[in-house]
């Protein structure tokens, strides 16, 4: 077995069977579980440690937690609200969610949205983040 990088996704190769799985949809599909990705491909664990390590340079549990960021990111960009992209990517709640967005990009989601809407400044204002920019007498 071998991971590698076609364009802009990871690819599984299963030795001997010529078959290509994509590792996002994969991921994706068993909820960012790494026993559940294991239990679908038939391999363990200690293995796909390995293989990852090797061929990402990652460990798979921080593959998927950076590759679940960047879906969100997609999908916040898209216009999707951050309560349907917590359940849509396998979160227990939505503070986890929030909480794991915000130690990834530094902002709630939220805010990530309003300020990619250009609408920041609204954001700020809302939740008391803005200085006053009049000049005082």
């Amino acid at each position: 077995m071998r991971i590698i990088r076609r364009e802009q996704n990871w690819c599984i190769l299963l030795a001997g069977m010529g078959e290509r799985v994509c590792l996002q949809r994969l991921a994706l599909r068993c909820g960012y579980r790494i026993g559940e990705m294991c239990a679908e491909l038939d391999i363990s664990e200690r293995y796909v440690y390995r293989i990852f390590v090797r061929d990402i340079g990652l460990p798979p549990k921080e593959w998927t937690r950076r590759e679940r960021m960047v879906v969100a990111r997609r999908k916040l960009i898209g216009g999707r609200a951050p309560e349907e992209v917590a359940a849509d990517l396998g979160f227990s709640c939505q503070n986890n969610f929030r909480r794991e967005f915000l130690s990834v990009y530094k902002v709630p989601p939220v805010q990530f949205q309003m300020e990619r809407w250009g609408l920041g400044d609204e954001w700020r204002r809302m939740t008391g983040n803005m200085t006053d920019t009049k000049p005082s007498n």
